[in-house]
């Protein structure tokens, strides 16, 4: 009988392995460098006052949203937590928490640039229009922005911001 037992012990046993491991590995946000700028909105829930405010901007402005090539990431207390319109794990959402250090209760808008750089990082209310002003004013997106429009001529930035990136 153990021998008949055995088997189903250890596909238990490796079933649930995989799924701790699962569990405990973080999103791994190297994914999106160069590719992609972040946005993060942490808050206890989607009620808050200022994280619906920018979320209902946010939604409305979809197409300027995709033009800065920006993933949105809201990461919720209560309620399931998203990436663009992707439900989050629970853990992953913690885990990002963590990395981000962003304390539980607060409300937080983080921006990471597509270098991986921290280029906001605001606990107050912020207009979606004042984060764009921000990402255009970056040598990167300006740079996206002259091939956009067809000119396609590359000018060199000033000294003082020739070294930031984006």
């Amino acid at each position: 009988m153990f021998k008949a037992i055995l088997p189903a012990i250890i596909i238990c046993l490796m079933s649930n392995a995989n799924r701790l491991h699962a569990v405990e590995t973080p999103m791994d946000l190297s994914q999106f460098q160069w590719k992609n700028r972040l946005l993060f909105l942490f808050a206890p829930n989607r009620s808050h006052p200022l994280f619906d405010a920018l979320q209902k901007s946010i939604a409305i402005e979809q197409a300027e949203v995709a033009d800065r090539d920006l993933v949105v990431f809201e990461i919720l207390e209560s309620g399931p937590s998203r990436m663009d319109m992707t439900d989050l794990d629970p853990q992953v959402a913690q885990s990002l928490r963590d990395k981000l250090e962003v304390p539980r209760g607060r409300f937080s808008i983080i921006l990471v640039g597509k270098d991986g750089g921290i280029k906001l990082n605001r606990q107050e209310q912020t207009k979606l229009e004042d984060i764009f002003g921000l990402i255009d004013s970056m040598p990167m997106r300006r740079e996206e922005m002259r091939q956009k429009s067809g000119t396609g001529d590359s000018v060199t930035a000033s000294p003082d911001k020739s070294t930031s990136a984006d």
